[in-house]
């Protein structure tokens, strides 16, 4: 993933079928379980030196399916540039797997999103 800048990954069954999926924040939370702390005044802090020492795995060792995570927005191939504007607004979500169904057939990103709605 870091090698190729590769944000998010889907993990899929055998039938090709979305199951979970794998992302940049799913790994930290994994790896980091405190990674982002939220403090009495609602601020967030990164964690200390120590802590990333302690909570650090190798995470070429991480099954899949302990890291990704399950519970996955996705997208169907008719939804309006609105709904996913609406979408990732509401959900915090940079990006949004495109499933018919069930199976993944594309990915549509914040940045897909901004280049289609400012294109001429």
């Amino acid at each position: 993933m870091v090698e190729r800048d590769i944000r998010a990954m889907p993990v899929v069954d055998e039938g090709g079928s979305l199951i979970g999926m794998v992302t940049h924040r799913e790994l930290l939370r994994y790896l980091i379980p405190d990674f982002v702390q939220r403090t009495k005044s609602g601020e967030f802090r990164a964690p200390t030196r120590s802590q990333l020492q302690r909570g650090s795995t190798d995470p070429r060792l991480i099954p899949v399916k302990e890291a990704m995570g399950r519970s996955v927005l996705c997208l169907a191939e008719d939804q309006t540039l609105a709904d996913v504007a609406n979408l990732m607004s509401s959900k915090d979500v940079d990006r949004f797997p495109v499933v018919r169904e069930g199976v993944v057939v594309g990915f549509l990103t914040r940045a897909d999103l901004v280049r289609r709605l400012i294109a001429p």
